[in-house]
């Protein structure tokens, strides 16, 4: 699978490349939500950025997506106590069809493809009780999503953008022009 990956970005980025890119088509935007990889507890919030760097036509733009999750939660263990603390990063390929280009509110749906890289690790709060030990473990894996949402464009260079999807579920952002 992960060759697979690998390949598929490689091709994407290729491709890119040698492509003529359409500058009012290219974007880059910063969401920031809840929810994200079934994490759950304290945390801060997940955030995700898009940059849609090649346009198929004036409805289809390809790009990349980057998201990031991180929470905690305390357990208690009777007199010993500790954190557990989960993270994801997640980096995909990613593809938006809009159906209203140009139009001050501008749907859209689109689908991404990449790699998730998932953490969790175990620290105890003050002294650790006899042989207890400190886990970790990290995997990684692909992982496909679809999302949908919509641009409020308040001029020719900036948009409000709310979405549902993956890292975060749901979001809300700023869009700009490039």
């Amino acid at each position: 699978m992960k060759k697979l990956a690998v390949l598929f970005f490689f091709v994407l980025f290729a491709t890119a490349s040698f492509a003529q890119f359409q500058s009012t088509n290219n974007t880059l935007g910063v969401v920031v939500g809840f929810g994200g990889a079934g994490l759950t507890g304290e945390g801060a919030l997940p955030i995700g950025a898009e940059y849609m760097f090649y346009s198929m036509n004036e409805k289809l733009n390809l790009g990349v997506y980057a998201g990031f999750a991180s929470t905690s939660e305390e357990y208690n263990f009777f007199v010993a106590k500790g954190t557990w603390t989960y993270t994801n990063i997640l980096i995909a390929a990613s593809g938006n069809y809009h159906f209203s280009p140009g139009e001050k509110f501008d749907p859209f749906v689109g689908a991404s493809l990449g790699y998730n890289v998932a953490s969790a690790s175990f620290e105890w709060d003050g002294t650790k009780p006899a042989g207890a030990i400190e886990p970790t473990a990290s995997v990684g894996g692909l992982v496909y999503s679809g999302h949908a949402g919509f641009n409020y464009w308040m001029s020719p260079g900036w948009a409000v953008q709310v979405r549902v999807g993956l890292l975060p579920y749901v979001g809300a952002g700023v869009l700009f022009n490039m």
